[in-house]
């Protein structure tokens, strides 16, 4: 259940930082990088903290 849980947040994370990344026209290679890094990095956060127990 946690899986499901962090893959939902983890395309949350990255759509949000997608658009903000198309928006600002942040769209070399590394920036995307970074974004899937830090959605990555988020989303085990959030389920960490905020999981269900």
């Amino acid at each position: 259940m946690e899986l499901y849980m962090i893959i939902f947040v983890f395309f949350v994370c990255f759509i949000i930082s997608a658009v903000l990344n198309i928006l600002f026209k942040m769209t070399q290679r590394i920036n995307w990088i970074m974004s899937l890094l830090l959605s990555l990095f988020l989303s085990i956060v959030f389920v960490a903290v905020l999981g269900v127990k």
